[in-house]
């Protein structure tokens, strides 16, 4: 059985390869869908999502998304986004995390940030990990809980995920009333990074504000603020060592017989994951980005990533020593991306 942390791991940093399809989504209710958003005035940007389906390449947190007849309609290079729907010559510019996706499908577009799954709403595994063919592709399928909102309570969402490449292949709501699923899948063709990027005249935030007559967010009192804080506080970044408790509150035991096991740490699982295997001279396939250390001792390789913050050395030397205080650090193993070590 596959455990949830090697499913994160595959698939944090997006498909690591070159990969392109249709992709199908469906809405399976005729109740009125209500969405609630704000912005400072600018004209939100929407992922196209079309009934009659869309082409999506993805490589990385990069996509693209054009409609089935070849035009562009949406691309990102992974931070910033551009919206060819209304002008297709000059498209909406915005951070890729400003951009809207009502309804089940975003995954399959744009890869959650790294930080993303220490949060409480779509974060977390409400059961184990299942094992599929999908496309013909060996896949993982899991459901992730929905944040508890005796307000706006909202379903949980199951994920589909290409065991390969990292690829989220669908998105299902979990009340089966929303999503979407690539209809067919070529992987690791070779696809030139200029079509995930755009340096063409744009309409970014500030000037679809002004085209709708709103000043825009009121930003000026917070830099004067920083300004300030840099002058009379400090303007050098501000470092300190905290102490976090890794006490991991479950394991999973990959391999009891070898001593491979692989845990969450933290009492509420969102400070970091370690993971253990016999040593090996294999590539190690738990490489992600992000604050990621990798040791060996006489017997196992070792690999801790924390979300939040660094080890220094002396943290990483006390974390060691307490995993195993009587075998010493002997070297380093190699550590690949989950898919593969492409970009």
């Amino acid at each position: 059985m596959t455990e949830w942390v090697q499913m994160l791991v595959t698939m944090a940093d997006g498909p690591r390869e070159p990969i392109h399809g249709v992709v199908v989504p469906y809405r399976n209710s005729d109740e009125p869908f209500h969405y609630y958003y704000g912005t400072y005035g600018e004209e939100p940007v929407f992922l196209p999502f079309r009934l009659e389906g869309l082409r999506l390449y993805r490589w990385g947190r990069r996509s693209r998304i054009e409609s089935l007849d070849g035009h562009v309609l949406f691309i990102s290079d992974g931070n910033t986004a551009w919206d060819f729907t209304s002008e297709p010559d000059r498209p909406r510019c915005t951070e890729l995390r400003r951009v809207h996706s009502p309804g089940s499908g975003r995954y399959l577009v744009i890869t959650p940030r790294v930080e993303h799954w220490v949060g409480d709403h779509h974060a977390r595994p409400t059961g184990p990990v299942t094992d599929l063919e999908f496309l013909g592709r060996r896949c993982w399928s899991v459901d992730l809980a929905a944040r508890e909102s005796d307000r706006m309570p909202e379903p949980s969402m199951r994920l589909v995920v290409d065991a390969e490449t990292g690829t989220v292949l669908a998105q299902h709501s979990g009340d089966g009333v929303d999503g979407a699923a690539f209809t067919d899948l070529t992987v690791g063709e070779p696809a030139d990074p200029s079509l995930f990027t755009w340096d063409g005249p744009v309409v970014s935030d500030d000037e679809s504000r002004a085209r709708a007559g709103h000043a825009g967010p009121p930003a000026t009192r917070w830099e004067d603020a920083m300004q300030w804080f840099r002058e009379n506080i400090t303007e050098h970044p501000i470092h300190v060592p905290v102490l976090m408790d890794f006490t991991p509150r479950l394991v999973d035991l990959t391999d009891p017989q070898s001593g491979a096991f692989s845990a969450p740490l933290g009492t509420d699982e969102r400070t970091g994951w370690l993971i253990r295997r016999p040593r090996s001279s294999t590539p190690w396939r738990v490489k992600v980005h992000g604050h990621q250390v990798a040791w060996s001792t006489p017997d196992f390789d070792w690999a801790c990533q924390i979300y939040r913050g660094t080890l220094d050395d002396d943290a990483l030397a006390s974390l060691q020593q307490q995993l195993h205080p009587h075998e010493p650090v002997v070297g380093t193993p190699q550590l690949v991306f989950g898919g593969s070590d492409g970009p």
